[in-house]
């Protein structure tokens, strides 16, 4: 085994730590939804309504930047798991698996970077959830109108609702049942790769 192998096979991989965590914040949209209350549906927008949607904006970014590394890394595990590949392309193929990641808060981005990596139509997502994900990045392209009530030049970040309640919890219901869909089926499909490459490079 090649020093430090063994530290880097008992990491997780990217993606798969990303979508763990992206996880958890659609757990705590779930359980701030179920505590609606009166001074919601009074009006009271920023009480109830920004730290929703913040929550769930990084849940959105988490998981798409969760399936665009599970992807590349099935593209890279796929590679090199033909029985011609060199020892050494194998192990730059598990230094560029465990490579930190770069990537942006620009949630359009996000979602270009998502569909160049996706050409198969069961990892896309449906007519109305991109609508959902268009309508709430225009909003919040980079992840700062929901965080603070103005902007960096002083101006009201989002002086009126977005969209009522109702829409919201369609929006997260639909949303974060397509993307959780793809990501699981890739989760599915890496595991066995990584299984079998780890075991090759244990040799």
């Amino acid at each position: 085994m090649e020093k430090g192998c063994e530290a880097g096979m008992s990491m997780v991989l990217s993606g798969g730590m990303l979508f763990s965590y992206a996880e958890v914040y659609l757990n705590a949209v779930n359980r701030l939804v179920s505590m609606e209350n009166r001074e919601y549906r009074k009006g009271d927008w920023n009480i109830f309504a920004m730290p929703l949607l913040f929550l769930f904006r990084h849940y959105l970014e988490l998981g798409l930047k969760a399936c665009i590394c599970m992807k590349k890394e099935i593209e890279i595990l796929k590679a090199v798991s033909r029985s011609d590949t060199s020892r050494e392309k194998r192990l730059r193929a598990r230094e560029m698996l465990y490579e930190k990641p770069k990537f942006t808060h620009d949630l359009p981005m996000l979602l270009d970077d998502m569909k160049k990596c996706f050409s198969n139509r069961d990892y896309s997502f449906s007519e109305n959830v991109q609508n959902y994900l268009t309508r709430l990045s225009n909003y919040d392209k980079k992840s700062e109108a929901f965080r603070y009530p103005f902007d960096t030049k002083g101006n009201l970040s989002l002086p009126e609702p977005i969209m009522s309640i109702d829409e919201i919890k369609k929006m997260i219901k639909e949303t974060s049942c397509e993307l959780n869909s793809i990501a699981f089926q890739l989760i599915e499909d890496l595991y066995p790769l990584n299984t079998a490459f780890l075991n090759k490079i244990k040799r």
